[in-house]
């Protein structure tokens, strides 16, 4: 068995190398990439959000892989029979243009030969 003084030795040893095991699983967890830049530097970020604003859109979270520029658009609600009679899509449920473009999720759309179809944007 060991003694009090060897006991102490081995507590003090087990929470130095937690410690050192917990230091450097910290450290590695900032190398991890931003999900949001998808490859890009923080500047194209910020380029790319001052282009979107400086049209007049919305820089915002976009599906699956970061962030898109968004736009309102002139005929939100109007009624469609083609893609063609939007500025953004023509929705196949209701017969009516997306207040916003690009569109993302699933819906239903109609193209601009008057097809409709189910679609899933991310």
């Amino acid at each position: 068995m060991f003694t009090g003084s060897a006991r102490i030795f081995l507590k003090q040893e087990v929470i130095l190398k937690s410690l050192i095991l917990f230091v450097g699983l910290l450290a590695l967890s900032g190398c991890q990439e931003d999900p949001d830049m998808m490859g890009m530097t923080r500047a194209d970020i910020r380029a790319a959000q001052k282009q979107c604003e400086d049209s007049g859109g919305r820089y915002e979270r976009a599906g699956l892989f970061g962030n898109a520029c968004f736009h309102d658009t002139n005929d939100a609600g109007k009624s469609c029979k083609t893609g063609k009679d939007c500025e953004g899509v023509c929705f196949g449920d209701t017969h009516t243009c997306s207040a916003v473009t690009p569109m993302f999720g699933c819906f239903s759309m109609i193209d601009d030969n008057g097809e409709v179809s189910e679609i899933c944007i991310d």
